[in-house]
C-alpha cells in the first residue's frame, strides 16, 4: 500500500496490529519452498544452523536468492 510519506504495511500478530512505514529501495520479501535445485554456483544464500549431538552442523533452514534478489540477513 502506498502512503505520503513512503510504502506502508499493516502487521498483524497476536495481540494487535502495527502500521509500518517501509523506504522506498527496501526490498521485501517472502520466503517460499523450494527443491535443492535452487541451490546453484554464484547464488547467494543464508543457512541457519544447531551443532548435533555428533558436533556437526545440522542446518535448520537455507535461503537461497532468485532472480537477484539476495537473501535478507
Amino acid at each position: 500500500m502506498q502512503s505520503t510519506s513512503g510504502r506502508e504495511m499493516t502487521l498483524t500478530y497476536k495481540g494487535g496490529t502495527q502500521k509500518v512505514l517501509v523506504p522506498e529501495g527496501t526490498p521485501i520479501v517472502m520466503a517460499i519452498n523450494a527443491d535443492r535445485s535452487a541451490l546453484r554456483p554464484g547464488e547467494s544464500v543464508f543457512l541457519a544452523a544447531d551443532v548435533g549431538a555428533d558436533g556437526k552442523l545440522v542446518t535448520r533452514r537455507v535461503q537461497v536468492s532468485k532472480d537477484g534478489v539476495r537473501p535478507p540477513q
